[in-house]
């Protein structure tokens, strides 16, 4: 497990550190194949804000705590996280759905739109982000986008075969959009 901690106008004090890797080691046992744990600790005005942001397993769970002191901040977050995290085991227990002979995976290519728009005359491609497509229904695509607190996602339907996106619409539901 990688854990890396970073501070943005914050000195992350040795005591910091033992305690977020106490925090962070407690949330691990309850995933399996934990990869790498990033965690940013920021200050904002008077608003002190941890983001904890774990890979583990196929997964990438995220949490943010924003309070007046770091260590409530750090609290808040990972019990952001053990809350996913329950909610994911206990979906996926309820659903032991027969999983297909051969996972097949893809990789899409992600653009940076608001840089392509910046640079209309010379379209440049400024960023390009590789992510794995895995293929899921669509009960488990609303479950992934939920964990990743993420606005869209891209991933291969696993019913159709075809990729498709889900989005959080601005009356609360949920839109798909298939080809």
């Amino acid at each position: 497990m990688g854990l890396q901690i970073t501070g943005k106008r914050v000195d992350v004090t040795d005591a910091m550190k033992t305690y977020i890797d106490k925090k962070v080691n407690k949330i691990s046992k309850k995933l399996r194949d934990v990869q790498d744990v990033l965690v940013t600790l920021r200050i904002e005005r008077y608003h002190h804000i941890a983001e904890i942001t774990i890979t583990a397993d196929h997964l990438t769970i995220r949490g943010e705590g924003n309070t007046a002191d770091m260590y409530s901040s750090i609290d808040m977050a990972c019990s952001k996280i053990e809350k996913q995290i329950g909610k994911y085991r206990s979906r996926i227990q309820s659903r032991r759905v027969a999983r297909p002979e051969k996972i097949r995976e893809a990789m899409m290519t992600v653009y940076d739109h608001r840089a392509m728009a910046r640079d209309r005359d010379s379209r440049v491609v400024v960023s390009v982000d590789r992510i794995p497509v895995k293929p899921m229904t669509i009960e488990e695509a609303v479950m992934e986008m939920d964990l990743l607190n993420q606005d869209f996602l891209v991933f291969k339907n696993a019913e159709t075969d075809d990729i498709n996106v889900i989005y959080h619409r601005r009356d609360g539901h949920i839109g798909l959009i298939e080809p």
